[in-house]
C-alpha cells in the first residue's frame, strides 16, 4: 500500500511518499502553502510537492491509495470551504482517500501518536491543541500575526525589532539585535529598516519570521536582551498548553505534552518551554520537541492509520518511518556542507 503525507505550512511545502510498512520512498518540497496566503499559491505548492514527490518516485497518483494533507490556517468555515476546492483542484482519483486536517491536529499526533495530550506548535505562528482520552479537541492561540501568536518566530522577530529600535533611541538597553538585525536585512543604517519591513518584502509575515533564528545566533552569544525575548517565548508557549488543557479539565492528569515547529530548535526557547510546563502541568511527560522533516510524522501517521494500522504495529512503523525521516535530514545537512 503506497501512502503519502503532506505537511503544507507558511513557509514550505513538504511531500513524502511511504509504505505501511515504514519505508521512505520519496520526499519533495515547494514553497508555503497557508490558506492565509494567495489561494492560488496554496494550490500551486500543493500540486507541485505532491506531483514532483510522485515524479521522484516514478510512479503516478493512481498508485497511491491514501493522502493526508495538513494546512495551516484551517480555522473558520470559510477556510474549510477552500480547503475542499483546493482539493477539487487538484483533480485526484476517485478512488484515492484524501483526508485534509488543520495542522494543528497533525502536530498533535506527531507529538503524541494519538495518546492524550497537549502539541504546541510554534513556526511563523503558534497554537497549542489539546486533546483528551475521549477524543475531545481544545485549542489556544492561533489568531494570527497581527494581534496574538505570542512565542512564534514572528513574535520573536517583532519584539527583537521592537528593543532594537529602543535601543537606537535609547529608551532601552543596549544589543548586539541591532547591528544582527542590520546585517540580516542588508541595511547600514538602522532607519532604513522603516524601508525594509514597511516598504519592502521583510514586512511579509514569513519572511520577518525568518528573523528569529538571528535572534537565537544573538542570544547563544550572550546578548541578555536577545535572551530575555527567546525565555520569554518559551513561557508563552507553555501557557498555551496550560491553557489548551484547562478547556478539557485535563491541568491534573497525565498526559504527554511537546513543542513542534522550528522555534523548538531554539536551546533557550525549548529549555524555558520545558521548564515552564513541568511548572504549569505538574503531571505531564514533556517529550523532546519535533523539527524539521519530524513534521512529517503527523499526517503520516493519520495515514498509518487509515490503513488499519494501530497499537506495537503502528509504533514499530512510526519508529520506521522517524529513522528514514532523520537520515534524510542527515544526508541533506552533510551536502550543504553543515
Amino acid at each position: 500500500m503506497l501512502l503519502m503525507a503532506l505537511d503544507g505550512g507558511k513557509s514550505r511545502t513538504t511531500c513524502i511518499l511511504f509504505r505501511e510498512d515504514g519505508e521512505l520512498i520519496s520526499m519533495a518540497s515547494a514553497g508555503p502553502s497557508g490558506l492565509m496566503l494567495s489561494f492560488d499559491q496554496a494550490v500551486r505548492e500543493v500540486r507541485s510537492a505532491i506531483f514532483a514527490c510522485l515524479a521522484k518516485a516514478s510512479t503516478s497518483i493512481e498508485e497511491v491509495d491514501v493522502l493526508v494533507l495538513g494546512l495551516a490556517d484551517l480555522d473558520t468555515r470559510r477556510d474549510w470551504e477552500l480547503a475542499h476546492r483546493l482539493v477539487e483542484l487538484l483533480r485526484l482519483p476517485p478512488r484515492l482517500r484524501v483526508v485534509v486536517e488543520h495542522d494543528a491536529v497533525t502536530a498533535y499526533y506527531a507529538v503524541t501518536h494519538g495518546q492524550p495530550g497537549v502539541a504546541v506548535i510554534a513556526g511563523t505562528g503558534s497554537i497549542a491543541l489539546a486533546v483528551n482520552e475521549r477524543g475531545e479537541r481544545a485549542r489556544a492561540g492561533g489568531w494570527g500575526w497581527l494581534f496574538d501568536d505570542e512565542g512564534s518566530a514572528f513574535w520573536i522577530a517583532r519584539e527583537a525589532l521592537a528593543a532594537a529600535s529602543r535601543a537606537v533611541d535609547g529608551r532601552g538597553e543596549e544589543t548586539r539585535l541591532v547591528d544582527a538585525i542590520m546585517r540580516a536585512l542588508g541595511i547600514k543604517d538602522f532607519i532604513e529598516v522603516i524601508d525594509a519591513v514597511y516598504k519592502g518584502p521583510w514586512g511579509e509575515p514569513g519572511r520577518m519570521a525568518s528573523l528569529a533564528a538571528v535572534v537565537d545566533e544573538v542570544a547563544e552569544e550572550g546578548d541578555e536582551v536577545a535572551r530575555r525575548i527567546l525565555i520569554q517565548a518559551g513561557a508563552e508557549l507553555a501557557e498555551l498548553a496550560r491553557v489548551a488543557a484547562a478547556k478539557l479539565g485535563m491541568e491534573d492528569s497525565p498526559m504527554l505534552v511537546g513543542g513542534f515547529g522550528g522555534v523548538f530548535k531554539s536551546r533557550l526557547v525549548t529549555e524555558s518551554f520545558e521548564r515552564e510546563v513541568k511548572l504549569k502541568l505538574p503531571h505531564a511527560i514533556v517529550r523532546p520537541p519535533v523539527t524539521g522533516r519530524l513534521a512529517l510524522l503527523g499526517p503520516a501517521i493519520i495515514a498509518l492509520r487509515e490503513a488499519g494500522l494501530s497499537g506495537d504495529e503502528l509504533e514499530a512503523t512510526i519508529s520506521r518511518l522517524s529513522s528514514a525521516l532523520r537520515r534524510g535530514t542527515a544526508q541533506r545537512r552533510r551536502a550543504d556542507g553543515g
